[in-house]
């Protein structure tokens, strides 16, 4: 009966030791299953802010690269802001090309689909081929403008010399007179 009951309390330990160590493997594998799932959400969720911060950081070198450009473009439009900026713009076109530039008048307004323009309307005085050099320089403006008319007389307003030319002195080229009307379809609010 002795060994009976040795092997019966061997046995008895043995499926105590068991419970023991299978509980305690059940125990860590559940908690490392919890962990496990636990750090890859966490992975997924530092890829997804790292994924974003790295996409912001493209989009702003891209932006700082691009700034030259978009500079470039904005300066082709005329905000209503800079509607003096751009008058004095095209008053320069006159010394640049050799005339007596005034800008007659200037009015902002909208089209029946509120598209908005600019039209102007500049007078110049001087040689002809200075008139010549400001319609071209006119053309060459970085704005969209839609020409709506031209009108290029001969000044009669400038002194005409006698007939009579002194030994010396060269006779004066006729001053010219140019009229533009024109729209700046580049026109923003």
């Amino acid at each position: 009966m002795k060994s009976f009951s040795k092997t019966t309390i061997l046995l008895g330990v043995a499926l105590f030791l068991t419970i023991v160590a299978g509980s305690a493997y059940a125990f860590f594998f559940v908690a490392m299953r919890d962990k496990t799932q636990a750090t890859a959400e966490l992975s997924s969720k530092i890829g997804e802010i790292s994924g974003k911060e790295s996409r912001i950081a493209s989009a702003l070198s891209i932006l700082k690269n691009e700034t030259p450009d978009i500079e470039k473009l904005s300066a082709y439009f005329i905000k209503e802001s800079e509607i003096v900026a751009f008058t004095k713009k095209i008053e320069e076109l006159g010394p640049q090309s050799g005339t007596k530039l005034t800008i007659v008048s200037l009015d902002p307004g909208l089209t029946e689909k509120t598209v908005s323009f600019l039209n102007f309307r500049i007078k110049a005085t001087g040689e002809f081929a200075d008139v010549m050099r400001l319609l071209v320089l006119l053309e060459n403006f970085p704005s969209k403008f839609e020409w709506k008319t031209v009108r290029l007389v001969r000044d009669s307003s400038a002194p005409v010399e006698e007939a009579v030319p002194p030994a010396k002195v060269a006779p004066r080229a006729p001053e010219w007179m140019v009229e533009v009307f024109l729209s700046a379809l580049n026109f923003t609010k």
